[in-house]
């Protein structure tokens, strides 16, 4: 299949957004008043506080949003009940918004990276196929010469890191394989011939054409394309925002999956 084919049937898996900072010290003493800020202005459910970190959830969109003395996060990944992720601008929208109730509470000033991560999921049609493609794409050599044509490499092994104009890229590539239970109406939807119906055709195509998207969401087998753009020593928050960072790293991941897949 074409580059062009693998990004018809590309799946977005997971989002990734971290935020390192220092000198956070101030979690022990605020962490729950953190935590209260956040659930009063957003639909988030509070999970544990320790002495390591806060974990809160958002389960209408499956988001999980940790924050801790030395970090913070916000993941976002396909489930049964979530077929696509959220528009990027959405996400870091969130981000930026959550970021910032963290860093105006724990007062702090020093940020050693930012990072946004993508997981992206190309469907084969078995196991056998996911690795034949990877077996094509000899990570020493062909890699390298895709990282030649997009910036300059400094470190590979599995994957390339990539150096772009404003930010590094890690790209791995590998086969993937997993198991999602759809429900059991769905299955049915799915191999239902609404031709065969004395009435309701109509929307039972409808329904057809709905389970297909979601089984389609949901590949038992493929490539996985890991795509992590980050900056160290950012010039958060003055000279660059969580939202710009974001769309950025999207933009620039655009070309670099068109490039990667390629030699697949």
């Amino acid at each position: 299949m074409s580059a062009s084919g693998l990004l018809r049937t590309e799946v977005v898996h997971r989002y990734v957004f971290e935020l390192r900072y220092e000198f956070g010290q101030t979690y022990w003493d605020r962490a729950g008043r953190t935590c209260r800020d956040i659930c009063s202005s957003e639909s988030w459910d509070q999970g544990p506080v320790t002495g390591d970190g806060c974990r809160l959830t958002q389960p209408e969109q499956n988001l999980v949003f940790n924050f801790g003395p030395k970090k913070l996060d916000l993941v976002q990944s396909q489930s049964v009940e979530i077929q696509a992720l959220l528009p990027h601008a959405t996400f870091a929208t969130i981000a930026e918004n959550l970021s910032a109730t963290v860093i105006r509470r724990l007062e702090v000033e020093s940020f050693p990276r930012i990072g946004f991560r993508a997981w992206h999921l190309y469907p084969t049609r078995d196991r056998e196929e996911s690795h034949q493609h990877i077996q094509r794409l000899s990570l020493s050599d062909s890699l390298m010469r895709v990282a030649t044509g997009l910036g300059k490499s400094f470190e590979v092994s599995h994957s390339v890191v990539i150096e772009r104009p404003r930010h590094l890229l890690r790209v791995s590539v590998a086969p993937f394989e997993q198991q999602v239970e759809l429900p059991q109406s769905v299955l049915r939807a799915s191999r239902q011939e609404a031709r065969s119906l004395p009435r309701n055709q109509r929307q039972a195509m409808m329904d057809k054409l709905r389970a297909e998207k979601a089984i389609r969401s949901f590949p038992a087998f493929g490539i996985m394309l890991d795509i992590d753009a980050f900056v160290e020593d950012p010039p958060y928050p003055d000279g660059l925002s969580i939202s710009d960072f974001i769309d950025g790293a999207v933009t620039d991941t655009q070309a670099v999956k068109q490039s990667m897949l390629q030699m697949i």
